[in-house]
């Protein structure tokens, strides 16, 4: 293959080479001039930010002849040899597809012998997150005493998975995200070199988009700089490769969503669904825009820094959200953040973002009215669980002794006055059985435990989205599943007792009470709970026989 891509291109080959980093780099070339190399590292940072590239470096600089300044001359045998890549002193393993006991057993091995032709045999083990639990028992000993002539770099985007033992080991550098000016100073280089013009907006839209990591502001260029014609690079391009949207389309929305106008917003959408864009990439650029509004309003002169763009472009951002509530903003950065996470699930994502869009465009009223709901809602459940309210009052007044005197008067008057005098509010709620004990209907607490479910349990929630809620039934939520063979994996998952019981902590939390959840066939005549129970237990007493794992229950 004659090309080579640009992030290859541009891999450091040197610790000056490296943009940002400079804490790290500074620690890593004094180690190496002073000669005080550790046995093992730890690299952990999101993905393309240097990782990789700092091991390959520290690798050639420990084992260069000649080293200037901590840096490797790139001039002797053993520098060649590791740039070519065929030197067998540098070792690269990938944990993600060498995870095993054995893979690790292997390498324990191979750590006798002596280097070939450098001072140290360096092993780069990539992802070592991915390694199992057995392998990293395996590691352990051969981590903690290596060899003299061995030295182990690990290099990470996810350090929190390792075990302590692991980290306890190894010297650990956090490689941070790097800041967008420097992306676009590197990337304006590599456009330079491939002979491309690229206007700044071109490269700054690239650069954040890359989220900090430069491989992926170089392969996005690569990509831009394909797509570019005449060698000419400017934003049109790169919005059309990202599948992305322009800074004033985003204001010109928000400014639509901000004052309400549902229809524009709406339009705006079949606008951006014609042009083949991504309604999950559209919403997770506006909950970024979104914030930017926030931190604006909160943050004052410090958000240039924050949002790391100029003060004209901070300037926008304070006068697009100016007469804006705060809690408004914030309730709209709920809707957006919550359709990110719907869009997941969503077989239409574009319904699931217009939802949004009109949920955001409602009136501040409708939430409070929601939230009135709700305050009523908590005081019937209070009143339902008997505070008795009245009687109190009427017992502490002296007027009560009017009441035996106009009792004996007449024969008549006491059966209509002793009707009041009993307490009425207590018994209405211990003789109603369809509402729940907290006092709300179980239609609204099978909706509020499902939106529970959704966020918390996603996998579960599935399952009871393939069947069908009947209601309340003998003080159960009732959910029936058709005869389909299709189906009955998410009904028998469902009468598995830790499944059903998440369900059971959903229902009990959105109804302030304990709630059971029945699982049953469609059409399927209702058991009484004494024959439930006794089909349970005969159940129990041929697991306890034959063991639970060795029986299959069907339904005929």
């Amino acid at each position: 293959m004659s090309y080579q891509a640009l992030y290859r291109q541009w891999r450091p080959a040197r610790f000056d080479d490296f943009v940002g980093q400079e804490n790290v780099i500074a620690t890593l070339r004094n180690q190496v001039q002073s000669g005080r190399i550790a046995h093992a590292y730890l690299f952990c940072g999101s993905r393309g930010t240097g990782k990789t590239s700092a091991a390959k470096v520290l690798a050639r600089a420990v084992n260069c002849e000649r080293p200037e300044r901590g840096e490797p001359c790139g001039a002797c045998a053993t520098c060649q040899a590791l740039q070519a890549e065929n030197c067998l002193d540098i070792v690269e393993i990938d944990a993600a597809s060498n995870n095993g006991v054995d893979e690790i057993r292997d390498l324990r091995e191979k750590v006798k012998y002596p280097p070939q032709s450098g001072r140290y045999r360096v092993y780069i083990v990539d992802e070592v997150h991915m390694l199992s639990a057995g392998a990293f028992n395996a590691l352990l000993k051969t981590l903690e005493e290596p060899p003299a002539h061995v030295v182990f770099i690990l290099a990470t985007t996810e350090p929190q998975k390792l075990p302590a033992t692991i980290l306890s080991r190894c010297q650990r550098f956090d490689f941070s995200r790097i800041p967008t000016r420097q992306i676009v100073g590197r990337l304006a280089q590599a456009a330079q070199g491939a002979g491309a013009q690229a206007s700044p907006a071109a490269l700054e839209r690239i650069a954040r988009a890359a989220e900090g990591g430069m491989r992926d502001a170089l392969s996005i260029l690569d990509m831009c700089l394909a797509c570019a014609q005449g060698g000419s690079l400017d934003e049109a391009v790169v919005l059309q490769v990202l599948g992305a949207s322009d800074r004033g389309f985003l204001f010109r929305f928000s400014g639509s969503l901000l004052s309400g106008d549902a229809p524009a917003c709406l339009a705006m959408v079949d606008e951006l669904m014609r042009l083949g864009r991504e309604a999950q990439v559209f919403a997770r650029e506006l909950s970024g825009h979104l914030r930017a509004l926030m931190l604006a309003q909160t943050c004052g002169d410090a958000l240039p820094e924050l949002l790391d763009v100029t003060q004209e472009d901070a300037a926008q951002y304070r006068a697009q959200v100016e007469g804006c509530s705060r809690a408004r903003l914030l309730r709209m950065l709920d809707v957006f953040l919550a359709c990110e996470t719907d869009m997941k699930w969503a077989s239409q994502p574009r319904i699931a973002l217009e939802v949004a869009v009109v949920r955001a465009c409602q009136p501040e009223e409708s939430v409070s009215l929601a939230a009135l709901e709700e305050r009523v809602g908590l005081i019937e459940r209070r009143l339902a669980q008997g505070v008795p309210a009245p009687q109190p009052a009427t017992a502490s007044q002296p007027a009560p002794a009017s009441r035996p005197v106009a009792a004996p008067q007449s024969v008549a008057a006491p059966q209509p006055v002793a009707a009041p005098q009993q307490p009425a509010p207590t018994p209405k709620p211990a003789s109603a059985p369809q509402p729940t004990p907290a006092g709300r209907a179980p239609d609204d607490v099978w909706d509020a435990a499902m939106r529970d479910l959704k966020r918390s349990a996603p996998l579960i929630f599935g399952s009871v989205s393939m069947g069908r809620y009947q209601g309340v039934r003998d003080g159960a939520y009732v959910l029936t599943f058709a005869k389909d063979p299709a189906v009955a994996i998410y009904m028998n998952m469902l009468r598995r007792d830790d499944k059903r019981a998440v369900v059971e902590e959903a229902l009990a939390r959105a109804g302030g009470a304990p709630a059971r959840l029945c699982v049953e066939h469609e059409g399927e005549a209702p058991q009484p709970r004494d024959a439930q129970q006794a089909a349970q237990q005969r159940l129990d007493r041929v697991f306890g026989v034959f063991g639970r794992e060795n029986v299959q229950v069907t339904d005929e």
